[in-house]
């Protein structure tokens, strides 16, 4: 899967680290209107992927545009004594396209150029 989004959390669930993902689709429903659909995605970097876990986890903050090529695998986990199934995306590759604090250096800046300021 390759997934170009915002990321929504950066966390460490025993060794591993989770990286949410939101990505937004737009289409046309049934009456033709265009309409927005957030797509939440949680991708896994595991233990065994040591430097990219540790660049993770100092480096990723909300925000901030990435770009993750991932494989998908089906995960199980008991809760309340039943069985349940998922769907986790181990990352095979990430990449940080644009730090949030790299966007809001780069509005400010347009904004100075234009002779005006930030909103």
């Amino acid at each position: 899967m390759n997934q170009i989004g915002h990321v929504a959390s950066v966390k460490n669930i025993g060794k591993n680290l989770i990286v949410r993902i939101a990505s937004n689709a737009n289409y046309k429903n049934g009456e033709g209107a265009w309409v927005e659909r957030t797509h939440w995605n949680e991708h896994m970097i595991f233990e065994r992927q040591a430097g990219l876990l540790k660049w993770a986890s100092e480096n990723l903050k909300p925000g901030d545009l990435v770009h993750v090529r991932s494989t998908a695998f089906q995960s199980e986990w008991e809760k309340d004594g039943e069985t349940r199934y998922g769907q986790t995306f181990a990352v095979n590759e990430l990449t940080l396209l644009t730090a949030k604090s790299d966007k809001k250096e780069k509005q400010e800046e347009t904004a100075k150029s234009r002779g005006g300021r930030r909103r």
